[in-house]
């Protein structure tokens, strides 16, 4: 059970970071994959409606990538560009 409330404590984290809701997550997600940056696996398990239960990991490359933007975040808070609470979720405190 504790496994079900990690995996959506995650979806949330993720619908709050890029401000979309699922449905027009699944479309990006399907262009990160589409360049290599993320992987998707079946669990074999639907959820309610029917829909197929997918799990999204990060590629190596994707990896890098995510490191990449996160250091220019970094700089941009280092030179004030962002303020430091720019980037707070509130998913963070879990």
């Amino acid at each position: 059970m504790k496994n079900l409330a990690d995996d959506k404590r995650r979806l949330v984290r993720i619908e709050r970071a890029v401000c979309i809701d699922r449905k027009e997550l699944k479309p990006l997600l399907n262009s990160l994959q589409n360049g290599g940056l993320v992987e998707s696996i079946d669990t074999g398990f639907t959820g309610r409606g029917g829909h197929k239960i997918v799990i999204w990991n990060i590629t190596e490359a994707g990896r890098m990538w995510r490191s990449d933007l996160g250091r220019f975040i970094q700089l941009g808070q280092r030179i004030n560009l962002y303020p430091e609470e720019f980037f707070y979720l509130p998913s963070d405190s879990f």
